[in-house]
């Protein structure tokens, strides 16, 4: 198994987080999952994650997901 931080940006962030979680959630998943596979797991469409930043680099929906990855989901519009 492998466990990455996952951060949602904007109203990703009040939609799919897990009530009483912290900004960051951990989230475990099967060795060789890929962004898709995340965006499954929380069940936010492609449409919806119009950026994902690993290790703060931009990341492709296929790319491949590694154990302590930092990951950050951002919709089209995340004002701060």
């Amino acid at each position: 198994m492998i466990r990455v931080t996952v951060t949602l940006s904007g109203p990703l962030r009040n939609h799919y987080r897990s009530p009483g979680s912290s900004k960051g959630e951990e989230t475990v998943l099967s060795p060789g999952a890929c962004v898709a596979d995340l965006l499954t797991h929380y069940g936010i469409s492609r449409e919806r994650a119009h950026m994902i930043i690993i290790n703060r680099r931009k990341a492709d929906i296929r790319m491949t997901l590694n154990s302590g990855d930092q990951v950050r989901i951002l919709p089209l519009a995340a004002g701060g």
